[in-house]
């Protein structure tokens, strides 16, 4: 039997959230909005405060007797092949999540963007460029909000812009209006099987499409070509390193977007604006091609693209003082973010690394310490710490000091000390937060801190002098 999810159906449904956290919670808030309230939420964890009306089962056994529901809303940390939702489904329970259930009743068209890196910078681009173009415009999903807090407020003419992760499309059955694939490596293979599901994953956004679709993807990214030539409808690509068929590319410092052979020169200059790194000329791109196949106009789009300063801990310039500038790249959790962050500058670069513990392979980001000239230290906190520094001396002896420290506070004194003459502090982890921190905003927010506290020190020091 297959249910009907559109909204009116629901009071007949018994209905089981499934992980009760961001996304969760604002399933159960959209539901009881509308009336709905045969519910139960579901969580190996206690979770407090919710609405009297909801049921709950937590605890060790809160996936048991799944198909004695209706309708399931996965989280995204669940997988969706789980034995028991797989029991659940033979049985006739539909198993659906937040973005899936928003894709096929969002009455507007949808952009939907996915990758490695750059998500949400490229995301909140695009965002940015549709709305200076005078479109009405949300913005939501793994950037931090449920697309179904706003799909009661959306109209056919508004554009939704979703920033997606893999755990959010594997399962998904609707694909959107626009498809937009960002640089794709691997990640998460703490929680996928391997680095060919991880993009299965992200493909799943492609099959299932509607009238018109259209597929944007980063040329210069082998895993996001693979995705994205598994999608029906026209391809457009970008690419900082070659000329594109049907798209946008860089060219003697210059994009240019080409169409039907023909080449329009933007209005725009790359090496002027205001997000720092090269890397983020790809997102700057990414957002450009989507606004422009979106009907925006090119000199609107390019103007709003050029002045946006980021998104907060994403290579984010929060201090000065003493002619050093402080940046917290908190959200660069990954090896590669941290090389695309280290690759940015040419100043003199104090480094703060480490953290928890994923396993990840850090030789490519230290083999490019080893090889950059202007490196002044490195100090290295949390679990990774010592990993890192064995690892780092067994590929060669470094030119500069490398600092284990325990506290975040020391590390980003000792990098302070290793800039007599100025240049830039940068916090690139490299590495997920937990142990020392609560999450990537709790440790880029007492970087910012630590930031302003040295920068205030060090230009009353100057002062005295």
């Amino acid at each position: 039997m297959k249910t009907d999810l559109a909204i009116q159906s629901f009071a007949t449904h018994k209905i089981g959230v499934l992980g009760v956290g961001v996304e969760g919670l604002a399933t159960i808030d959209y539901l009881l909005s509308h009336g709905i309230t045969d519910i139960e939420a579901l969580d190996r964890n206690t979770i407090a405060n919710l609405p009297p009306a909801i049921k709950c089962t937590f605890g060790d056994h809160y996936m048991e007797n799944l198909e004695r529901f209706d309708v399931i809303f996965r989280s995204p940390g669940i997988r969706p092949d789980l034995p028991p939702l797989a029991t659940a489904q033979k049985s006739g329970t539909h198993i659906t999540s937040a973005v899936s259930y928003f894709l096929e009743n969002c009455p507007a068209k949808t952009v939907a963007i996915t990758g490695t890196v750059g998500k949400g910078t490229a995301s909140s681009l695009t965002a940015a460029g549709l709305e200076a173009c005078g479109f009405t415009v949300h913005l939501g999903g793994n950037i931090g909000k449920s697309p179904l807090t706003f799909l009661d407020d959306v109209h056919p003419d508004d554009i939704v812009v979703l920033e997606l992760s893999s755990f959010q499309t594997m399962d998904i059955s609707t694909s959107p209006t626009l498809a937009c694939i960002l640089k794709t490596t691997s990640e998460h293979l703490d929680w996928h099987v391997d680095t060919a599901e991880y993009r299965r994953a992200k493909a799943e956004l492609l099959a299932h499409p509607t009238e018109d679709p259209k597929t944007v993807f980063n040329a210069d990214s082998e895993g996001a070509r693979e995705i994205a030539l598994q999608a029906k409808g026209p391809h457009f690509s970008f690419s900082l390193k070659t000329v594109v068929e049907s798209g946008l590319y860089l060219h003697n410092n210059q994009f240019l977007i080409r169409e039907k052979g023909a080449d329009i020169v933007l209005p725009i200059e790359p090496d002027r604006v205001a997000l720092a790194g090269r890397f983020n000329l790809e997102n700057i791109a990414a957002a450009i091609l989507n606004c422009y196949l979106l009907g925006g106009d090119l000199q609107c789009i390019c103007d709003t693209v050029s002045r946006f300063r980021g998104l907060p801990h994403r290579l984010e310039l929060v201090a000065e003082g003493d002619n050093v500038r402080y940046y917290n790249d908190s959200y660069a959790t990954r090896p590669d973010a941290a090389e695309a962050a280290i690759s940015s500058f040419s100043q003199p670069l104090a480094l703060v690394m480490g953290g928890s513990e994923k396993n990840a392979d850090f030789s490519a980001l230290l083999s490019l310490l080893l090889q950059q000239k202007n490196i002044a230290s490195l100090s290295l906190i949390g679990a990774t710490a010592e990993r890192m520094r064995k690892e780092l001396c067994s590929l060669g002896t470094p030119a500069f000091p490398v600092y284990l420290k325990e506290s975040l506070e020391a590390a980003m004194i000792a990098g302070r000390q290793s800039l007599p003459n100025g240049g830039v502090l940068l916090m690139a982890p490299a590495c997920a937060s937990f142990g020392l921190f609560k999450n990537y905003k709790d440790r880029g927010e007492q970087f910012n801190t630590l930031a302003h506290r040295l920068a205030a020190s060090s230009a009353a020091s100057s002062a005295t002098i």
